[in-house]
C-alpha cells in the first residue's frame, strides 16, 4: 500500500486521534456499509454509547477479517452519533483501542439513526493492497446474516470510481416532484441516479456504496422498499441510513449519494 500521511505538524493536529488527511494510491478498495452496535441477536447491545461503540467496531472488525485487511489499512473512517457527549465520554475511548494508524476522519451528529435508541454509526474506507490477477471488479460480502437489502462490506478491485452528487427529486426544469409525497420523492431519486449512471456507462449493479439523508426515517421506511428493491435488482451496495434536520430547499424529503465502480 502506497499510504502518506498529510500532516500539517501543527501541535493541535498531532494531539488528535486521526489524520487531517491520507493519501493512497489503491488498486484495491474496501466500503462497508454503516454498521452500529446490534448484538448477535440483532438487538442492540445494552448499557449506551460505550458498549454500543465497542460492539460497532467489533462488528466492523469481523467484516474487514473477512476481507483480510486491519483497523490499520482504514484511510477514511465516518461517524455519526446522536449524543456527542456520550461519544466523547465513553464511545471515543472504545474507538481508539481498536485503531493504531490513525485514518482521516469526519464526525456528524445526526437528528437520528435507523433505530430510535441507536446511538452510533460508523462506516469505513478501507485499502487493501495486493494484486488485482483473477478478481472480478466488484466483490459484496456480508460477516452477518442481518436480513437487511444491503450488503456489509464491498470490494473493488481495479477500474474507476465514479462518485455522484447526492440526487434529490428534482425534475428537469429544476421543480420539485411529488412535494409531500416520499413515494414519488423515492421514485425521482433513484430515476435521476439512473441517468447519471448510464451517462458514464454504469448500472444499479455499479453501485458500491450508498449514503442516504431523510428528514423522517419512519415515513422513509414505509415508501423505500419496493423503489430500492426494483432499482437494485437484489443486487445490493453498502448501505447508511442517517436522519437529518432539513436538507437544501424545504421541499425535498430525501437525498441519496452513491459511489460506483467501472471497469
Amino acid at each position: 500500500m502506497d499510504r502518506r500521511d498529510i500532516l500539517a505538524e501543527r501541535p493541535v493536529e498531532s494531539g488528535r486521534g486521526f489524520m487531517p488527511g491520507v493519501s493512497v494510491n489503491p488498486s484495491r478498495v474496501l466500503f462497508t456499509a454503516g454498521l452500529t452496535g446490534r448484538g448477535p441477536d440483532g438487538n442492540l447491545v445494552a448499557g449506551g454509547m460505550g458498549p454500543q461503540a465497542r460492539r460497532t467496531f467489533e462488528r466492523l472488525q469481523a467484516v474487514l477479517s473477512r476481507a483480510e485487511t486491519q483497523f490499520d489499512n482504514v484511510i477514511k473512517q465516518l461517524v455519526y452519533v446522536t449524543d456527542i457527549e456520550a461519544y466523547n465520554a465513553s464511545g471515543r475511548a472504545e474507538r481508539n483501542k481498536f485503531f493504531g494508524t490513525r485514518p482521516a476522519s469526519t464526525g456528524l451528529v445526526v437528528r437520528r439513526l435507523a433505530d430510535p435508541a441507536m446511538l452510533i454509526e460508523v462506516e469505513l474506507v478501507v485499502d487493501l493492497g495486493g494484486s488485482l490477477s483473477g478478481k472480478p471488479l466488484l466483490e459484496k460480502y456480508n460477516a452477518e446474516n442481518h436480513g437487511g437489502d444491503f450488503h456489509q462490506g464491498v470490494i473493488v478491485n481495479g477500474g474507476r470510481l465514479l462518485y455522484l452528487a447526492g440526487q434529490v427529486a428534482n425534475n428537469p426544469d429544476g421543480s420539485v416532484a411529488g412535494v409531500g409525497d416520499w413515494r414519488r420523492q423515492a421514485d425521482k431519486v433513484y430515476e435521476n441516479i439512473g441517468h447519471v449512471l448510464r451517462a458514464a456507462g454504469a448500472t444499479s449493479a455499479s453501485v458500491v456504496k450508498e449514503t442516504t439523508w431523510v428528514l423522517s426515517i419512519d415515513s422513509w421506511g414505509q415508501h423505500r422498499g419496493p423503489v430500492r428493491r426494483d432499482f437494485y435488482k437484489g443486487d445490493f451496495p453498502a448501505s447508511t441510513l442517517v436522519e437529518i434536520p432539513g436538507l437544501a430547499r424545504p421541499e425535498f424529503l430525501v437525498e441519496i449519494e452513491v459511489i460506483a465502480a467501472i471497469a
